[in-house]
């Protein structure tokens, strides 16, 4: 667990179910994922038993984003598709909370604490030197946030930083 100024970032777990299918259900959310939509609760309780297991294979890492002050989950952040030197980097944010700096303070926190959030999976050879992102290019939300900390467009809906 991680406590940063107004949020907390914890691994995912199953009692995040019923919140995160809320927020993957969203319409303005489902617009942007690769998730099937309409996505069911079993399909998220199943997905978040992926996430637990590819934490102890080492392979993903998601975060569940908690407001400090109320303890409601908010969104999501993580690392899939885990190798050597990159990763994948994936978010959600339910949209009442969109603009306020939310995720900018989650993706602050893991791109300058890289080595401690994959100190999580027990793997001492991990050294991501390339985080990469899948943005929707209707999403123009999320391309700000990557703009912002310097993730370079690569195509269509590739974004790359380097650290």
């Amino acid at each position: 667990m991680f406590a940063l100024s107004r949020i907390t970032l914890k691994p995912i777990t199953h009692k995040d179910c019923s919140a995160l299918w809320g927020i993957l259900s969203d319409p303005l959310v489902a617009q942007y994922n690769d998730y099937c939509v309409p996505i069911t609760r079993n399909e998220v309780k199943q997905l978040i038993q992926d996430d637990i297991t590819g934490m102890y294979e080492g392979r993903s890492l998601r975060f569940a984003l908690y407001l400090i002050n109320t303890s409601t989950l908010i969104g999501c952040i993580g690392l899939y598709d885990i190798e050597q030197e990159s990763a994948w980097l994936g978010f959600e944010l339910s949209p009442e909370y969109w603009g306020n700096g939310f995720m900018s303070e989650a993706l602050a926190f893991m791109l300058t604490n890289m080595k401690t959030v994959t100190g999580l999976l027990n793997n001492d050879n991990l050294n991501i030197m390339n985080l990469h992102a899948k943005v929707a290019l209707e999403n123009s939300q999320s391309q700000q946030l990557l703009r912002r900390f310097k993730f370079t467009h690569i195509e269509s809906k590739h974004w790359m930083y380097t650290f």
